[in-house]
């Protein structure tokens, strides 16, 4: 076989984010949350976003038992991001039944906190936006052109990698 260049673009779909701001935005609301303070039910709970549990869904990796209030005990802190990081995907990928990613940080503090005043003004100052800043513009990424991987690689490589016939057009096609 020939060896061939191919340049493979990595599309970015909606539904995938940096995961720096997912951590970032997920850091600012177990901030918002009282994560990490002694007696706080996010902490003894394992439960940096202070999740609740619907009736409707299943439970969660890592979820050991509902709690007080319907919040969710997880098994691990390592659990409780997990969940927490899954939960922000959902605002952005358009699978939220309660957000969207066109919602500004005060829509999304008014559903999801109780007490949404501090929450979105410690998320919004921790995040260095304003509470009007929409979830799309926090989450925009900084170069819009997807990266592209170069390197050599067979006609077989690539049906094995697919597996699904493929054929290279021959302007692809090297010497």
């Amino acid at each position: 076989m020939t060896k061939t260049t191919l340049a493979i673009l990595l599309l970015l779909s909606g539904s995938a984010v940096a995961s720096d701001k997912v951590d970032q935005f997920a850091s600012a609301i177990a901030h918002a949350e009282g994560f990490g303070r002694p007696h706080v039910i996010p902490s003894r709970y394992h439960n940096p976003g202070d999740l609740k549990a619907c009736r409707r869904s299943k439970a969660l990796n890592g979820q050991v038992h509902t709690g007080k209030g319907g919040h969710i005990v997880f098994k691990t802190d390592a659990d409780g991001w997990a969940a927490l990081r899954v939960y922000i995907n959902k605002m952005l990928d358009g699978s939220s039944r309660h957000y969207n990613r066109n919602m500004t940080f005060k829509q999304v503090a008014r559903v999801y906190a109780g007490n949404w005043r501090p929450w979105v003004k410690i998320v919004s100052k921790e995040l260095g936006v304003t509470p009007d800043t929409r979830l799309s513009t926090f989450f925009r990424e900084e170069d819009p052109q997807p990266p592209t991987l170069t390197f050599p690689v067979n006609d077989e490589i690539i049906h094995e990698v697919l597996s699904v016939p493929i054929e290279i057009p021959a302007e692809l096609r090297g010497a």
